[in-house]
């Protein structure tokens, strides 16, 4: 099966769409880049692919952009030739690229991964580039075995401008074959002498400019797809048949599931698996594409080697779990920041394998060692999934509640006569908030962690910081810092101005910012994370001081979620107390309005001003 999704990556695109032209440099009418793809499938579900892609190089920045085109195959069961490449330059000389400039290599997986994947890539560079240049390449592809997930065509373009683009599919008449679109592509579908001919047809003009934080591009823009696949459940039911036997219980595998789990049964027994597989196995980037026919290693072999893409971690954890009488299957899931599905099933949309324990309702992430069990993260939630079972199934996983993902904060600031900040504070985060903490801890020096994050506050300093072991998933990550900020208080007379110092904030809200448009308004669905987000101050003043003003208080509430801020005096300075939730993981347009006004009343707080008047 062949599956190429375009990416949203707008400056690489187009050489992630590499497909088929004439022979002639013939452009689309937008004068940027002219595809093709044409594909003769054999009744078996093998097929040959002609594909080829064109290009103008119409500013220098497309130099790079254009300098190369790359396809990736599997020698075991695909040949690939390239048929022609050539540079074509302002003047009309056509240059063809020289032998030397077109290369095979092991490819970025196969070289992550040795002994599990290989697949090669053959690259061509073009040589002498220039404004006005027209690069050329034509590729012939034969794929000799039908793929596992049979015959299958994705094109799913995104925010990609000035493209013309066809795809033409030749089959014997009886191939079960489906397509579906969206987004404007022109369709056809005929037959003639048994043979069925497809083809699809979109020529693209201007397009409008990604946003901030919005949802994958390829979410929105146009998408083809054709495959003999009859259903989610029957990706799901192959999966499974392809790799049945694979989680098998051996004498090793039982030990260690007993010594991991010790007296603990069921869902117990199933935390402490999911937490020894997500610590000891070391994750390999073998990504889950039909290319590697979506088959996983047994869980011997991912045992003894320590390592495994995310198929190999849920085969191990599989079999730990057999071996104690806990179910489990597999789940196909998109962990991206894609967020809707294609128009029609197809393998490609697929990206990660996860693990689902059915007795207890729990989808499981043993790829990600910073996420504890049961843990997912914003593009996790929510996401449409296939279990890999006998018959297949087509299920949702559970959304992101703000509760999930809250984050408590208890500071305590100490305001010196001459200004300085001594600070420290206590920080809990539930177990949806924190992976990226945990993240952060181990690649970092805790001193380190500190002062970065004093570091990007107006206040700066210097500090120190504590925490629970953040590999140990089993236990709640729990922390404490202590600070000092020199002058973090500008000190004057008769009365002193200060906004409410940051100290070490490891959730900051700041980048809320980054929501915000121009103009007020969005084009584009956007991913903003459920969240609940509280910090707490107690703040004291130099000895005799006294409170000449507090910011007012703040309470918006609205579709988006909720801000609240509020000051209150004390016998020797002030409390304060933030409340930050947000009701969504992705907000429609219409619901950026609301977010703005969260986002404007949460950062105008934090500019707001506190004065008192220092002791005479």
């Amino acid at each position: 099966m062949t599956i190429r999704v375009s990416t949203v990556i707008v400056a690489a695109i187009a050489l992630a769409m590499a497909a088929i032209g004439p022979s002639k440099a013939e452009l689309s009418p937008n004068g940027v880049k002219f595809v093709r793809t044409e594909y003769t499938v054999n009744a078996d579900q093998s097929y040959t692919e002609i594909r080829t892609w064109e290009a103008r190089v119409d500013w220098v920045g497309r130099i790079a952009e254009f300098g190369t085109d790359t396809f990736s195959f599997d020698p075991s069961d695909e040949t690939l030739e390239v048929v022609e490449a050539w540079v074509q330059q302002p003047d009309g000389t056509r240059v063809a690229v020289p032998a030397g400039n077109i290369f095979t290599r092991p490819s970025a997986a196969a070289q992550s991964s040795p002994g599990f994947v290989g697949t090669q890539t053959t690259t061509i560079e073009f040589p002498g580039l220039q404004v006005g240049s027209i690069v050329h390449a034509r590729w012939k592809h034969v794929a000799t075995k039908p793929d596992v997930m049979g015959f299958g065509v994705a094109e799913a373009l995104g925010l990609i401008d000035h493209l013309r683009l066809e795809i033409q599919i030749q089959a014997p008449a009886d191939l079960p074959l489906q397509f579906r679109q969206r987004g404007g592509f022109a369709t056809t579908d005929t037959t003639t002498d048994q043979v069925r001919t497809i083809t699809a047809a979109i020529d693209i003009g201007a397009t409008a400019p990604a946003e901030p934080q919005m949802v994958a591009a390829a979410d929105i823009g146009p998408a083809f797809v054709a495959t003999t696949l009859k259903s989610y459940e029957e990706i799901g039911a192959i999966y499974a048949a392809r790799n049945a036997g694979k989680a098998a219980v051996t004498p090793e595998i039982s030990a260690l599931a007993r010594r991991i789990a010790g007296d603990a049964q069921g869902v117990d027994a199933a935390r402490a698996v999911y937490d020894w597989v997500a610590g000891h196995i070391r994750y390999v980037a073998v990504f889950l594409a039909p290319g590697d026919g979506m088959v996983g290693h047994d869980a011997a072999s991912v045992l003894r080697n320590g390592y495994g893409d995310c198929k190999d971690h849920v085969v191990l954890m599989q079999a730990l779990l057999s071996a104690l009488n806990v179910r489990s299957e597999p789940v196909l899931v998109n962990w991206t920041n894609s967020m809707r599905p294609l128009p029609l099933w197809t393998a490609s949309w697929f990206t990660h394998a996860m693990i689902y324990l059915p007795d207890y309702d729990i989808y499981a992430n043993p790829t990600n060692p910073y996420a504890g069990f049961g843990v997912l993260d914003n593009t996790l939630s929510g996401k449409l999934v296939v279990i890999a079972s006998e018959k297949g199934e087509v299920r949702q996983t559970p959304r992101i509640a703000p509760a999930t993902n809250s984050y408590r904060a208890d500071v305590v600031i100490d305001v010196g006569p001459d200004g300085t900040i001594r600070g420290k504070v206590e920080i809990a985060l539930a177990p949806g908030i924190d992976p990226l903490v945990r993240q952060l801890l181990v690649a970092s020096v805790p001193t380190q962690v500190a002062n970065r994050q004093l570091g990007a506050t107006l206040e700066g300093g210097f500090g120190s910081l504590r925490a629970t072991d953040p590999r140990d998933l089993a236990k709640p990550l729990r922390i404490d810092a202590q600070w000092t900020s020199p002058h973090g208080v500008v000190a004057s007379s008769p009365s002193t101005y200060m906004t409410l110092p940051i100290g070490v904030d490891l959730a900051p809200n700041g980048n809320l910012r980054g929501y915000i448009s121009a103009n007020g308004t969005r084009r584009f669905p956007f991913l903003v994370e459920a969240h609940d987000y509280t910090v707490s101050y107690h703040v004291s003043l130099p000895p005799g001081a006294v409170v000449e003003r507090l910011p007012p208080a703040v309470d918006i509430t609205n579709a988006a979620g909720r801000f609240t801020a509020r000051y209150e005096p004390t016998a020797d300075g002030f409390t304060a107390t933030r409340t930050t939730v947000l009701n969504g993981n992705v907000y429609q347009p219409a619901m950026y309005p609301d977010l703005e006004r969260l986002i404007y009343a949460f950062s105008g707080d934090q500019r707001a001003v506190i004065v008192y008047r220092p002791k005479a």
